[in-house]
This record gives C-alpha cells, structure tokens and sequence, in this order.
C-alpha cells in the first residue's frame, strides 16, 4: 500500500479511550487501535481482565492503561478521561462500547431495571462525551464512535430496553455530529450484527447462531476482528469527511 494510504488510517500520538474493552468487539478495536499507533485505556468492571488485554498489547508493542470502573456510575466518565490524560497527555477518541444487555418483556418492565440499563447503556456515553469533549476539541482530531446493534432496527418482543437504547444512541449520534462538528469533533456509530463474541455464544445456541449465519448474504458470523476495520476508518483521518452516520456492518442482514 502507498505510505500516504497507511497514513490516512495511522493513529500514531492518539490516545483513545474504548469502553466494555477487556473482552469482544471492544477488545477487538482497542488492540486494533494500539496497533495503529494509538495509546489506548482499557476499561470494564474487571481490573484483572483489563491488564490482561493491557499486557497483550503491550507485548505486541503497544501503549495501554487498565482503569476498572462501573459505566452505571455517573462519574466514571470523568474518572476515564482523567486517566487518560493523566497517563498520556490527551484524548482524541471515544469508543462508547461498554453495554449492559439486561432486557425485560414489557409486563417486567420495572424502575429499577430501567434506569439502570438506560443509565448505562445511553446516559454513560453522554457523560463520557461531555467530559471528553475539551480534550477532543484541544487535539483537533476529535472523533467519537457510538457502538449500536442492529436489534434497534426491528421490532424485538419481549426485548424493552436494549433495542430502544440502541435506536436513542443512534438518534443521539446524529445530535451530538450537529453540535460538535463545529468543534472538529466528528461523531459517528456502528452497528453491529451477529458477532461470535462470549456474550453472543452464551446468549445462543449453536443452532440459532447457524440460522444467522445461513440466513444473512454472506453467509456468516463475524468474528470481532473484522469490525476494527470500520472502527479505525471513523477514528482516523480516513474518515475525516464522515459524521452523523451510522455504519451497519451485518454481513448484510438488514439489507
């Protein structure tokens, strides 16, 4: 590849912050994101989990720092950009990943739940957001990723709060491209569809997961590899152009 092309997609001198990153899609893209170049907090509820992934990237060469923290604390956003830049100087992304999948049928819809997975799940990325926003603005190649799910696309009985979350993160990406475009700060969103991450086989069976894979164009299960190419194209300059947009990468379910 033309060295200009590598450089388009180089995270060199970034610092990113990806949430829910000790496991799956969000392992994926944070170990993706060392290898461009970019210093990388890793963060879930687990600490010993994250110095795991922090350990695997640093024995490839990278740079990374392991924070434990409860995305349904308010002030976790804050403690996370306050790591970062207190380890490397700066922030210049923000992969909002970390997700509960707590749902309910609506007879078991209840207050407690419901706040906690909406806490989670939308309120944390704004907090996140906000706090990071001076920091994303200061570097000047600001840019934020919203992780959503295809299951926001569709009616799913007996499924609440998850799916909903999801369609408000993706009304809520193109709100924040709005306001904080004018900033240098683009705002963009994946969402995913069926991925062979832990979460996913222990939800379904091996039959249900073949049905997916049988039944969507090109007949597969993505493994969570494949999303840090989409991920670094809206990190990176690459993607300098792009905001307000939601990148479905589904193997072509919704199509």
């Amino acid at each position: 590849m033309h060295a200009d092309l590598i450089k388009l997609f180089d995270l060199g001198g970034r610092v990113a912050i990806v949430t829910g990153s000790s496991r799956g899609l969000g392992r994926a893209i944070a170990k993706g994101f060392a290898r461009a170049g970019a210093a990388v907090v890793i963060s879930s509820r687990k600490l010993d989990a994250c110095q795991q992934t922090v350990a695997e990237i640093e024995a490839d060469g990278g740079r990374a720092l392991a924070v434990a923290v409860n995305m349904g604390d308010p002030a976790s956003g804050r403690e996370l950009v306050d790591a970062a830049v207190g380890a490397f100087g700066r922030l210049d992304i923000v992969v909002n990943n970390a997700a509960t999948v707590l749902d309910r049928p609506l007879d078991r819809v209840d207050v407690e739940t419901f706040n906690g997975a909406f806490g989670t799940n939308l309120l944390s990325p704004f907090l996140l957001v906000e706090a990071a926003r001076p920091h994303l603005q200061a570097g000047g190649q600001g840019a934020i990723i919203n992780i959503l799910s295809i299951a926001k696309d569709s009616g799913t009985p007996d499924r609440y709060y998850y799916p909903p979350i999801k369609a408000a993160l993706a009304q809520a990406t193109r709100s924040m491209a709005v306001e904080l475009g004018p900033l240098g700060i683009r705002v963009n969103a994946i969402s995913p569809g069926t991925f062979r991450t832990d979460m996913v086989t222990k939800a379904y069976s091996d039959e249900v997961l073949a049905e997916r894979r049988d039944t969507n164009p090109l007949r597969k299960i993505g493994d969570p590899d494949e999303l840090v190419g989409p991920a670094l194209l809206l990190a990176s300059d690459a993607g300098s152009m792009i905001t307000g947009t939601v990148l479905t990468v589904d193997a072509g379910a919704t199509a």
